[in-house]
């Protein structure tokens, strides 16, 4: 039993342990499985493991569990691809042999964190469309898991990259209604859910239209909070202040809201865009 897997993924995603407990156990449960190894029943170490994206099988590692190191693997260049280090995350997917996993789920993860990185990196946008094509058209074509929905927001990405903003609109469009059916009751699911919520927030203020835009990153906001969960945050804070100056020029609430962004920004060690806050900052006072 890995224990110790179980804390160090608590402590990476920023729980307390009755942050984790809350609705499913006491602190003092998590506090005795933690310290002392003392077991605590299946139903609910499987919820505990669902809020931290973990499976029981990271618990209870078997030698026949060949997948698990690709799914830390996977975890670890999602979490790049959430701080805009793509980069990294294309660095980590190259050292996976793909073709030698038959998971289909660990297959279309590896699909869309490719996918984003290459669209968002600008390295490739026609292998990042192949990419969603394979899991909307291949690995999903019931389009029954969470890939599909990242599948048609990462083709928007992927259009608006290119310049062709009526095929990206195609896909974006999907996105708000079917957003709805998404479950959050993971760790996994939920940092799904803001990627989608951030990328199509940030289509539309490009596109000047900037309710829809506030509306999907308030959200995004909203489900954080709820979820404890702060990546995005500042991400969405800096788009919900370039909103607000494009509408109302540069004003007290625009720079309310890029110190917030700041604030997140330094607390998740995002210095590309404190970079990016700093210049506003900057022009602002010319």
């Amino acid at each position: 039993m890995d224990i110790q897997r179980f804390i160090n993924r608590r402590k990476e995603l920023g729980y307390s342990q009755s942050e984790l407990a809350k609705g499913i156990c006491t602190q003092a449960t998590i506090s005795k499985f933690e310290n002392n190894g003392k077991m605590i029943s299946t139903k609910i170490l499987t919820q505990l493991c669902q809020r931290l994206g973990l499976s029981l099988s990271d618990i209870f590692p078997s030698e026949s569990d060949n997948d698990s190191e690709v799914r830390d693997e996977l975890r670890h260049a999602e979490f790049d691809l959430i701080t805009t280090e793509y980069d990294e995350a294309l660095k980590i997917l190259t050292s996976i042999q793909i073709d030698q996993i038959d998971d289909k789920q660990i297959k279309m993860e590896y699909l869309f964190i490719k996918g984003y990185a290459l669209a968002l990196s600008r390295e490739d946008v026609d292998e990042a469309i192949f990419c969603f094509d394979q899991i909307l058209n291949g690995y999903d074509e019931e389009h029954s898991t969470v890939y599909s929905p990242l599948a048609y927001v990462g083709m928007g990405i992927s259009y608006q990259q290119a310049g062709n903003f009526d095929k990206a609109e195609f896909y974006f469009s999907k996105m708000p209604e079917r957003l709805k059916t998404i479950s959050n009751t993971d760790v996994d699911s939920v940092w799904k859910s803001l990627t989608m919520l951030f990328y199509t927030g940030n289509f539309y203020g490009a596109q000047n239209e900037l309710d829809i835009s506030n509306m999907l990153l308030q959200s995004l906001i909203n489900l954080s909070s709820q979820r404890h969960v702060t990546f995005y945050v500042a991400r969405a804070q800096y788009h919900l202040a370039l909103n607000e100056q494009a509408s109302h020029g540069y004003s007290e609430h625009v720079q309310e809201l890029l110190n917030d962004a700041a604030a997140f920004a330094r607390f998740n060690k995002n210095q590309n865009l404190i970079k990016q806050i700093d210049q506003i900052e900057q022009n602002s006072q010319k």
